[in-house]
């Protein structure tokens, strides 16, 4: 094998490589922190999709909005390309998150079945409605799995929910992300209302709605993805603050280890040149050993990687209703700023040094 070829060093030096290698892999915390920052957000997605099928108009707590409130419904109703679908007192179940900490998920409360299965129908969710009927909770499989609740039990009110009374579990849906619907009763009243387009966009059913609205003011929703976003923000922006800074401790950390073995290469380096190849050659031959190094990682390490997080996700977290995403575009660009922060200085500083090397001092 040709000693320039990266390559060669790597076959002759395989247990200190792997070493190095390994340091290299590191680096896929950084993406495992990124999985972890982002499935919350994630687990919002669905709901999202959702909210934006649909606008939502309320009135605040006064006498004055409450009255605009009942004529604009009134009137709203009205509209042949417009259903509206009227909330009932507004229910929740909290759940823990992959990260620990204890989040609410999409959570609608119905005053009919009939509403409810108009909603599954507009938005393709198949659910059993055997059943479905007042004071019952159908919710998603994964929502249940976290609770530890199947078809048919029985949830009281506590601290743990913002019940009036006691819910049955009716029915589990194939939905992603978090979802708890609730069916409470016809006389129930919170002061919102679900708007859905009959052969018209979301656009449209605002556009009218809005235009209802001056003349009943009423309040509407503010986007539940833009909510998100502002939320998600924050976390995003401190965990690429603690990336940075863990990805220069990871540098200099791998930058020391092949400091001790490229020495050791100085009188190789120095034969090189000695024998009239051009450095612009051992620049190559430096940057390949390298890069070659670290593509083995990404590839190699990365197969590992990925089979370890399916098998933690299958075993661990999907028993509890939890998983963390195994695509994540911060967890791509972690990944990435780490590699780059430790691959390239260390090409730079190893050239330097290498191509320095006199056969003279020897």
């Amino acid at each position: 094998m040709n000693p320039l070829s990266p390559l060669y060093f790597i076959k002759q030096n395989k247990s200190r490589c792997i070493l190095l290698m390994f340091m290299i892999f590191l680096s896929f915390g950084a993406y495992l922190g990124g999985s972890y920052i982002y499935t919350p957000q994630e687990n919002w997605d669905y709901a999202c999709e959702l909210d934006e099928k649909m606008v939502s108009v309320y009135a605040r707590s006064d006498d004055e909005d409450y009255k605009n409130y009942h004529k604009f419904v009134e009137e709203i109703k009205k509209t042949d390309n417009i259903h509206a679908i009227e909330r009932a007192w507004y229910n929740q179940i909290e759940r823990e998150t992959v990260m620990g900490f204890t989040d609410g998920s999409f959570s609608l409360s119905f005053r009919t079945a009939d509403d409810f299965r108009y909603f599954c129908e507009y938005n393709d969710i198949e659910c059993d409605f055997t059943d479905v009927k007042p004071k019952t909770v159908v919710m998603n499989k994964r929502m249940a799995a976290t609770k530890g609740y199947k078809v048919g039990d029985v949830i009281p009110p506590d601290d743990e929910n913002s019940f009036n009374y006691d819910f049955t579990v009716a029915a589990l849906t194939d939905e992603p992300g978090y979802t708890q619907y609730y069916i409470g009763e016809e006389t129930e009243q919170n002061c919102t209302v679900m708007l859905f387009g009959e052969g018209i966009s979301v656009q449209e059913v605002r556009r009218q709605a809005e235009a209802l609205a001056e003349k009943y003011p009423v309040n509407f929703d503010i986007s539940l993805r833009a909510d998100v976003s502002e939320t998600s923000g924050n976390f995003n922006t401190i965990f690429m603050l603690v990336i940075v800074f863990l990805a220069f401790i990871l540098s200099v950390t791998v930058n020391a280890a092949f400091v001790g073995m490229y020495q050791r290469r100085e009188f190789e380096f120095a034969v090189y040149r000695a024998i009239g190849i051009p450095k612009k050659k051992l620049r190559r031959k430096i940057a390949g050993e390298i890069i070659t190094m670290d593509v083995i990682v990404l590839v190699l390490g990365g197969g590992i990687f990925f089979l370890g997080l399916y098998l933690f996700n299958e075993l661990v977290l999907e028993p509890k209703g939890l998983y963390l995403v195994y695509y994540a575009p911060i967890s791509v660009l972690a990944l990435v700023l780490c590699n780059i922060m430790t691959v390239v200085p260390l090409i730079i500083t190893r050239s330097r040094v290498l191509l320095k090397a006199n056969v003279c001092d020897y």
